[in-house]
């Protein structure tokens, strides 16, 4: 009899969500990345590139100090709704929706 193995993806479905609510939740304390990252322990760089979906799946340390910063229970960054998520926060969910659908980074300059 042969084994079947099932590949789990390196980058659960929930990561892109969690780098955007972990953004909207950020900017929404005011804080820079930089600023950010200073309070969650984490390199500046790192952080910046986790934000814009440049690195692998965060570490549950890393989750855990991205919670403690936004007075988040770790599970809430991971959650894949966005009325739960808002009701938790107090960010509305229009402008969790947004964010979500808005590609990462900075705004791109247009010619005018």
């Amino acid at each position: 009899m042969r084994h079947r193995f099932i590949t789990i993806p390196a980058m659960p479905s929930a990561y892109p969500l969690m780098r955007r609510i972990a953004r909207t939740l950020r900017e929404a304390q005011g804080l820079t990345q930089e600023e950010f990252a200073e309070k969650a322990q984490l390199d500046y760089k790192y952080y910046q590139l986790f934000e814009i979906g440049r690195t692998g799946a965060p570490s549950i340390r890393m989750l855990e100090n991205l919670a403690k910063v936004l007075n988040l229970k770790p599970w809430i960054l991971l959650c894949d709704d966005i009325a739960l998520v808002s009701r938790l926060t107090g960010v509305s969910a229009t402008e969790l929706t947004q964010r979500i659908k808005s590609r990462p980074g900075r705004p791109r300059k247009t010619a005018g």
